[in-house]
């Protein structure tokens, strides 16, 4: 009886892109909220609404430099005929009014200063005129309340800043630093331990021996974290050890929030990641019918969410892209978790895995007649250049072993397009 072939191509008995991300994200759980000075919370989501605690402006100011006034003594001012009031003080920015204003009265003021008492209206400077230090004339008339900036004006007390659920961003991180919350409730970024496995690894620094690789996943991991939000620490290479693993993963487990591991998820002899963890239940692995990035791990350790990669650096972008990615971002508590996707017309034929759902890496661009999605490469899970070319994934599904030049693929955006 002959020897039965595998099929690299079919998807039989493997788990569908969308069954293994219900896998991961039915156990990933929001870290719970705390507060944050506001340059940490940058980016994070509000765990609550936050309330402003005071009217913005507190104060009512001026809009312009000119003369705070009232409306009333300015009624019939015109150029021809100009109002003459004296002058009894002036106010500067950053202090409180020298003097009240009166019937008859005026006071210098500056923009963004607060309005003195009695005042209800700012000429602008350049409509008067002042023969000494003592008088103005004011050459028009005004109604009042103009050039006041109100007490309030922007926000009053106990108004929502930034709604439970927002991510802060730079407007949010200058409004409540205005009002007075410079330690918002937010979700925390999660705290990320990034490990490279095998033997065959070395630094970026380092020159390689024949059959020596240079270890690029851990620093595509790193900055796919940092643009995620969360916080990696790269914890370096971990030899082809299962003991070695442990005792690495364990030694991070307090400041952990979650473990990423490339490498070792295959069937080869030496898949460290399975040695390690397989016996122990806290991680299981799993195939999923996609190309690249087909054997995946996933588990908790210690509580902690562990996904476990394929070694090859496209499937370890496709792979964070499709299932990590938006576990970390759930951890943060974000709504969306999803990459923005658009429709775009192929520029050139894409084949791929009859069986699998294809990550196919496209330059993504816009025209007059649209979007469009030009392949970056071959297929191979090796080509970590064609990546860096991209900026999108074209999604051909399963079951389309060919996807011809001129059909609209549903494409999951990395990073800006341009055009």
């Amino acid at each position: 009886m002959g020897r039965t072939l595998h099929d690299h191509d079919a998807g039989d008995g493997l788990l569908s892109v969308e069954e293994a991300q219900r896998k991961v994200w039915d156990q990933i759980q929001t870290l719970r909220p705390i507060e944050l000075a506001l340059t940490e919370a940058f980016g994070c989501v509000a765990a609550a609404d936050l309330v402003s605690p005071a009217d913005l402006p507190e104060f009512a100011s001026s809009g312009m430099d000119g003369y705070a006034v009232r409306a009333a003594d300015i009624g019939e001012a015109t150029p021809d005929k100009p109002v003459e009031l004296k002058l009894v003080g002036r106010v500067m920015i950053g202090h409180r009014p020298e003097a009240t204003v009166g019937a008859g009265e005026a006071v210098s003021i500056a923009t963004g200063a607060p309005i003195p008492a009695g005042a209800d209206t700012i000429v602008q400077v350049e409509n008067t005129e002042s023969p000494d230090r003592d008088r103005v004339r004011i050459f028009e008339a005004a109604r009042e309340g103009r050039h006041v900036r109100p007490r309030g004006e922007d926000v009053q007390t106990g108004d929502v800043l930034v709604a439970r659920g927002t991510r802060l961003g730079a407007p949010e991180l200058g409004l409540l630093a205005n009002a007075g919350v410079p330690h918002p409730l937010v979700h925390p970024r999660p705290r990320v331990i990034v490990l490279s496995t095998g033997d065959e690894l070395i630094a970026p620094t380092e020159t390689p021996d024949f059959g020596q690789v240079r270890d690029a996943n851990a620093y595509t991991l790193f900055g796919a974290l940092r643009e995620a939000g969360a916080i990696p620490v790269l914890a370096g290479i971990v030899a082809d050890d299962p003991e070695v693993l442990k005792e690495m993963v364990f030694s991070y487990e307090v400041q952990a929030d979650a473990f990423v591991s490339s490498g070792g998820v295959s069937v080869g002899e030496r898949d460290v990641v399975k040695a390690a963890f397989f016996r122990r239940g806290d991680v299981e692995f799993f195939k999923v019918a996609m190309q690249p990035g087909m054997p995946q791990g996933f588990g908790l350790v210690e509580g902690k969410p562990f996904f476990g990669l394929p070694g090859n650096p496209v499937s370890v972008f496709v792979s964070f892209e499709v299932l990590v990615r938006p576990a970390i971002v759930k951890m943060m508590g974000r709504a969306e978790v999803r990459r923005p996707t658009v429709e775009a017309t192929l520029t050139e034929a894409v084949r791929g895995p009859r069986g699998k759902t294809q990550f196919a890496r496209v330059i993504v661009r816009r025209d007059d007649a649209g979007w469009t999605a030009t392949p970056t490469g071959g297929r191979g899970s090796n080509l970590i250049s064609t990546i860096s070319r991209a900026n999108g994934l074209a999604i051909v599904p399963a079951g389309v072993e060919t996807a011809p030049a001129g059909e609209t693929v549903e494409v999951m955006l990395f990073r800006a397009t341009g055009g």
